[in-house]
């Protein structure tokens, strides 16, 4: 229990950096191109690790909750991610990151036939109040339109959403299959996935500006990012209840918001403090509540 603790902390804390960084590394080489490389190269250090290819050792039954794993884990997170980083503040889209809990009420509503109270209707509606000032606060990016800044807010959501997605299935898929077959095969079905987008995507927009840092990134992302937070929540899966998993979920936003400052001299006033606050009270009534 208590190890599962500790890599869930770990992984959260790692993957608030992912956002800044990510969005860094977009102003020298397009989205999907970055995103197929970096599960590309998780896929291929897993492949080589279990020394097998992708659906190997997978029963034919399940190889279909595979692939609706590297959907949402890889594919939709990634598209929705990577663009939205190109308008939404990093600091921004970390606070976003603790949200996936609020998204797993709902999903458990719709898989596992349970009753969405009032009290979750009220968290929704607070998250989305919140994300709506969130995105209003423009008092380090007045360089954007506001109504891409708070467009680009909106789609980092959906990765929240993706990430319950991911969890929900993954929660069904790890009890049954070693954690890193788990990763070898969402990085390498959802690297397939983005292959042709990125392919169409480089022949509009070329390949970008590869550089040192860049490439750094390229490699920071598929290791710590992908292969280290993935099979640390995966393994912790097994020991940690997804409640308790959700509330260290809120460690993600400070390594977040404390690189995007170091990186953009992107910080919150009065109102970005507001929506954080809204956001974080819906998401400790949903917890409490699941817990309870």
């Amino acid at each position: 229990m208590y190890s599962g603790i500790i890599k869930i902390t770990l992984a959260a804390l790692i993957w608030g950096i992912a956002y800044p960084l990510t969005k860094l590394a977009l102003n020298d080489v397009p989205p999907l191109l970055f995103g197929f490389l970096r599960f590309f190269t998780a896929a291929v250090f897993f492949m080589i690790t279990t020394a097998s290819m992708p659906l190997s050792k997978i029963e034919k039954e399940d190889k279909r909750d595979f692939v609706k794993l590297a959907f949402w884990g890889v594919f939709v997170l990634v598209v929705a991610m990577n663009y939205g980083l190109i308008w939404a503040p990093g600091i921004v889209a970390s606070i976003l990151s603790g949200t996936p809990p609020l998204f797993t009420v709902i999903l458990a509503a719709y898989f596992f036939k349970e009753k969405i109270k009032v009290s979750h209707l009220i968290s929704i509606i607070l998250a989305i109040t919140g994300c709506t000032l969130l995105g209003g606060d423009l008092s380090y990016n007045i360089e954007v339109e506001n109504y891409k800044v708070l467009l680009g807010c909106f789609i980092v959501v959906i990765p929240q959403f993706a990430w319950a997605m991911y969890s929900i299935i993954g929660k069904k898929v790890s009890a049954k299959y070693d954690w890193r077959l788990v990763c070898r095969d969402s990085f390498a079905l959802g690297a397939a996935m983005l292959l042709l987008p990125a392919i169409i995507e480089s022949a509009f927009y070329g390949f970008g500006s590869w550089n040192t840092k860049t490439l750094l990134i390229l490699l920071y992302l598929a290791l710590m990012n992908s292969v280290v937070t993935y099979s640390l929540w995966n393994s912790a899966l097994k020991a940690v209840p997804v409640t308790t998993a959700g509330f260290l979920i809120y460690l993600q936003p400070i390594s977040g918001a404390v690189m995007s400052y170091y990186l953009f001299d992107e910080k919150l006033n009065t109102v970005g403090f507001v929506g954080t606050a809204l956001i974080f009270v819906a998401l400790t009534f949903v917890l409490l509540d699941k817990n309870k």
